[in-house]
C-alpha cells in the first residue's frame, strides 16, 4: 500500500468526504480553492469544480514541484532547479479544513497535505 492509500483510507476519513458533501450541497458551493503552503509560506492552490470533490479527496490533484518551492524563471525564461523533467506532487485535502469562504458564498477552500 502507498502513502497516499494509507492517507486516504485512514479510519473516519470517508465520513468526513461525505459530511463535506453535504455541507457543499446545503450551501449552494459550486467551486473549491485546493490550498497549500509553500516552502517560504505562501498560501497557494489550485480552484476546481465542487463537482469533483469526491475523486479529488480520494486520488487527490497533481501540481509541478515548484508550485511548492515558488518557481522562477531565468533571464532566458527557463525554470530555475526545475525543468519539463521534474516529478509532480499530489495534494491531497484535509476534510476537516473545509470552510466556505465568506466573501463569495459560492466558493469553499480546505487545505491540502502535499
Amino acid at each position: 500500500m502507498t502513502d497516499l492509500e494509507k492517507h486516504v483510507s485512514q479510519p473516519g476519513r470517508d465520513k468526513l468526504v461525505k459530511d463535506v458533501r453535504k455541507k457543499i450541497d446545503e450551501l449552494g458551493i459550486t467551486y473549491i480553492y485546493f490550498q497549500f503552503i509553500s516552502v517560504t509560506g505562501r498560501v497557494v492552490g489550485k480552484g476546481i469544480p465542487a463537482d469533483h470533490w469526491e475523486r479529488i479527496a480520494e486520488k487527490g490533484f497533481q501540481l509541478v514541484y515548484g508550485a511548492t518551492a515558488n518557481l522562477f524563471v531565468d533571464r532566458h525564461k527557463n525554470y530555475i532547479g526545475y525543468g519539463p523533467e521534474a516529478k509532480e506532487l499530489v495534494g491531497i485535502p484535509d476534510p476537516e479544513t473545509f470552510v466556505q469562504v465568506p466573501w463569495d458564498k459560492r466558493v469553499g477552500r480546505v487545505y491540502c497535505t502535499c
